[in-house]
């Protein structure tokens, strides 16, 4: 016959191994969830992380680097080293894990939705390119506006959402001056020669 001083003991130690178990089960569906790791290259106006693996190709030609916009699920974590992060603090050149829901629209870049993203390695500052700034060209209006950016004689084009700085301080286009030195970051996929700005940071 089981007294307490029996089954105590016991029912402590089942639920011990219940919480283990059902912890290491959680971790295991997360690890097999794990979509990609990469770079982030672009963060849009509603938060989401353009991410690029450059070590992954896809299309035909297998020419293409694997990239997906990544939105934030509900109740979506940002951490670095276990410590949670806010959006604001996630910087474009950071390489970060996505763990997804499993969904994948078929667009290029595809688009997913995230519920946890963990940054590996902050983004060291330096840029993808840098140089003094030769010229500024916009084109078109309104919707249609384009601008472009000339660094050391290399055309490249801006996108709408790309991120603009002086130092670490927001600027427009229009504050970007031609003399200046410049750091880019950039998307990280191509059409054809033109490579597309991300993020622009000039010396302050």
């Amino acid at each position: 016959m089981w007294t307490k001083r029996y089954w105590l003991p016991m029912v402590q130690c089942t639920i011990l191994i219940g919480v283990l178990i059902t912890g290491c089960g959680d971790r295991k569906v997360e690890e097999e969830q794990v979509e990609v790791s990469g770079k982030i290259t672009a963060i849009n106006e509603k938060g989401s992380f353009l991410v690029v693996s450059p070590d992954k190709f896809i299309g035909q030609d297998m020419k293409m680097p694997d990239a997906a916009w990544y939105s934030m699920a509900d109740h979506a974590r940002i951490e670095f080293k276990g410590k949670k992060l806010q959006l604001n603090e996630v910087q474009i050149g950071s390489t970060v894990k996505v763990w997804t829901d499993g969904m994948m629209l078929t667009s290029y870049p595809g688009q997913a939705t995230g519920f946890r993203f963990e940054i590996i390695a902050l983004d060291n500052g330096a840029g993808d390119a840098s140089g003094k700034v030769t010229a500024l060209v916009t084109t078109g209006e309104g919707v249609n506006v384009e601008r472009s950016i000339e660094i050391d004689g290399v055309k490249h084009r801006l996108l709408p959402i790309a991120q603009l700085r002086k130092g670490s301080s927001p600027v427009q286009f229009s504050d970007i001056t031609v003399g200046k030195q410049v750091g880019i970051w950039f998307a990280g996929y191509d059409f054809g020669n033109e490579k597309f700005v991300t993020k622009v940071v000039m010396d302050s």
